[in-house]
């Protein structure tokens, strides 16, 4: 609310003095107690809107919180795919002959491994356990059944691994 000065008359929504002619407002109540009205919306007012900040800005950081920490994956459990869509042979293929490109792909007593290149290896628990899971279904959708599949760090250390009865489980 705009107080208006009893000097130049003009308004300003400075509670203490006007912002034209550094005129000081009267801090005593008139009779009708009117002068202090504007005063006391205005701090209510400043109040509410600080509070309303602080809200919000709790949410957002809450959110913030929820949305970009990593999922808790435990090592050596089964979780469903975490990408659930459909997946027709013609991607599976393609899903398969891009990571076969990148990575060296060998099979050694009937168990595949897939050495994951450091360019294409996912960061994040979940993203690294998603890779194994789209790697697997493809596998298993070209190859028409499913097959024991070791899956390697750049480094050469297993991440993870397609087990034919359990699934795919993160090994670390």
């Amino acid at each position: 609310m705009a107080m208006r000065c009893p000097k130049c008359g003009k308004e300003s929504n400075n509670l203490r003095v006007c912002a034209f002619c550094q005129t000081p407002y009267p801090t005593e109540t008139s009779s009708s107690g009117l002068a202090a009205a504007p005063r006391i919306a205005m701090a209510r007012r400043s109040r509410a809107k600080r509070w309303g900040v602080i809200g919000l800005l709790a949410a957002f950081t809450t959110g913030y919180y929820f949305m970009t920490r990593d999922r808790a994956i435990p090592v050596g459990v089964a979780i469903p795919n975490l990408i659930a869509g459909p997946m027709t042979p013609l991607a599976a293929t393609g899903i398969l002959k891009t990571v076969n490109d990148a990575a060296p792909v060998e099979l050694r007593d009937g168990e595949l491994t897939v050495r994951v290149a450091a360019a294409t290896f996912p960061e994040r628990r979940d993203g690294q356990l998603a890779f194994a899971q789209q790697y697997a279904r493809a596998d298993e959708i070209v190859q028409g059944r499913k097959r024991a599949i070791s899956f390697l760090d750049p480094a050469g250390n297993r991440f993870a691994r397609a087990d034919p009865q359990k699934g795919v489980v993160m090994t670390r």
